[in-house]
């Protein structure tokens, strides 16, 4: 009953090792993980495998379908997308199979379940995670990507790569971590990359940490991707938000700010916001107070 959520575009292969996989909504910072996916997918060419009904995982009041017109100025309505997309290369290297999606609202036992039964159809044996968070990191220094493995070895590359670190986070978490959990039960190995975008820059895709993510995916799994059109969008993103900060000393003055804090951590950590924390009050609750602290300041002068 199970598989009536799921639509399949055609026979399922059976030899596809490894999954890559990122979702919309909470753990997306930047819409940097859904980036990395649509990235991937589009500039790979690869081939839809399946879809999952969205009907009894989300909830269309909070993730809402959206209306777009057709050139013939027809409406087309276009639901939250869960989608299986494969992809073989052309010199006979093992594929890989892609799955994106938004978080979904409910049911979400039943959501993963269907996602690994299906890797499991395929052949996978190991997944690769992509997420971002929000952090306090300056706009105008490189993205900075961490990594977790239960492979060794990816764990020794993540750790010749400097990006592999333990995880310590403990509290809410998102539907990619429960993916992870069950596949862990079902003797899956995975890797997980997450990115770190600045917080004063929520709401605004990022194609700086989209980058970082690929590169570092693409490398681990030998894939060649022409980046040439995402570098373009990166200086143009870089232009964009120093001309933004710019207008304002005091915006300017809490980058600076930042900037040094990240120089003098060197190689160590630094430290992403909290998961529960993500919500756009608190998320600005340093900005605000630096900026006030500013304007006090300047006041006592």
């Amino acid at each position: 009953m199970i598989m009536d959520y799921l639509e399949l575009h055609r026979e399922p292969p059976s030899n596809i090792t490894t999954l890559v996989l990122g979702f919309g909504g909470w753990i997306d910072a930047g819409e940097a993980a859904s980036g990395t996916m649509r990235h991937l997918v589009r500039r790979l060419s690869a081939s839809r495998l399946a879809s999952i009904d969205p009907e009894e995982f989300f909830v269309f009041t909070q993730v809402r379908p959206s209306v777009r017109l057709t050139p013939r100025g027809i409406r087309d309505i276009r639901w939250p997308r869960s989608e299986f997309f494969t992809w073989r290369p052309s010199e006979g290297q093992p594929g890989l199979l892609f799955f994106r999606g938004m978080e979904p609202n409910r049911m979400w036992r039943t959501y993963v379940k269907l996602v690994l039964d299906l890797a499991e159809q395929c052949g996978v044996k190991r997944i690769v995670s992509i997420g971002a968070l929000l952090a306090g990191l300056p706009h105008t220094r490189p993205p900075r990507v961490t990594g977790y493995s239960t492979d060794p070895e990816w764990r020794a590359q993540l750790e010749d790569w400097g990006v592999y670190r333990r995880p310590t986070y403990q509290g809410p978490t998102g539907i990619a971590s429960t993916v992870l959990d069950a596949a862990t039960r079902r003797g899956m190995s995975h890797v997980s990359f997450m990115g770190q975008a600045p917080h004063y820059l929520q709401g605004t895709a990022n194609p700086a940490v989209r980058k970082a993510l690929l590169s570092y995916v693409t490398r681990l799994l030998d894939i060649q991707l022409d980046m040439s059109r995402l570098d373009e969008a990166v200086k143009a993103f870089r232009i964009q938000c120093d001309q933004a900060v710019g207008n304002d000393p005091s915006t300017l003055a809490y980058v600076q700010q930042l900037e040094q804090e990240f120089d003098s951590e060197v190689d160590e950590e630094p430290r992403p916001l909290r998961e529960e924390d993500l919500n756009p009050d608190q998320l600005m609750q340093d900005l605000e107070n630096f900026l006030r602290e500013e304007r006090e300041g300047g006041g006592e002068d």
